[in-house]
């Protein structure tokens, strides 16, 4: 495993408690990384960046803009299953997913916001006010409610540092490696979305840039 650099970790955090400071009541655009999936169209390869799903320098959170998003409506109480699969050429990426019910309607901020460049994994997201970082327009209320969040912890080593402990992320163990499915049953009728990135905790993968990540959607 490579060596554990402390300093550049608590600089990274510091940088993200800024960002945050800074764009407390400002969204950012996923407009052109954020992708509808359908019963017609249940599968697509998307891109992401080795550490855009658990991030040392983004204060263990995932990375907006490092990361692809996906969209769909679901139906209240049908099961939904997410599997995120690295291209096999990208030996050592391990592929997380998180989920959130994301309502949509007047004076909800569209499905194509974020709420920041730092996502939290493992929680929900209400934040009023919000407005479009690049033209301040108003957008309104971001709602954001946390479903369910997983990672493939297959083929890491163990026990893995405190460093890659912080929070509710769940590492998921089923045997294959570079693929993990999370599933949970839809607690409302409308629109869900769901983070895909990655985690490197111990491989040589460049992680400046994006490498292939098949997404399919179980139950459409």
């Amino acid at each position: 495993m490579k060596a554990f650099n402390l300093n550049s970790v608590a600089m990274g955090v510091a940088v993200a408690g800024l960002l945050s400071a800074s764009v407390v009541d400002a969204a950012t655009s996923i407009s052109g990384n954020n992708f509808p999936f359908s019963k017609m169209n249940p599968s697509q390869t998307l891109e992401a960046r080795p550490d855009s799903f658990y991030n040392l320098t983004m204060g263990y959170k995932g990375w907006t803009h490092h990361s692809s998003w996906i969209w769909m409506n679901l139906k209240k109480g049908n099961l939904y299953t997410v599997t995120a699969t690295a291209d096999p050429t990208a030996q050592g990426f391990h592929p997380g997913v998180a989920c959130w019910y994301r309502p949509q309607g007047k004076g909800l901020v569209s499905v194509d916001y974020a709420y920041a460049h730092f996502y939290n994994q493992f929680t929900s997201i209400i934040a009023a006010n919000q407005v479009d970082e690049a033209d301040q327009k108003k957008l309104g209320t971001m709602k954001m409610y946390y479903e369910v969040n997983g990672y493939d912890g297959d083929g890491m080593e163990y026990p893995l540092g405190s460093q890659y402990q912080q929070g509710n992320v769940v590492g998921i163990l089923d045997g294959a490696v570079g693929k993990v499915e999370v599933s949970f049953v839809a607690k409302n009728t409308g629109v869900y979305q769901c983070a895909v990135g990655g985690i490197n905790p111990s491989s040589d993968l460049d992680t400046s840039i994006l490498y292939p990540v098949n997404v399919s959607v179980g139950g459409l």
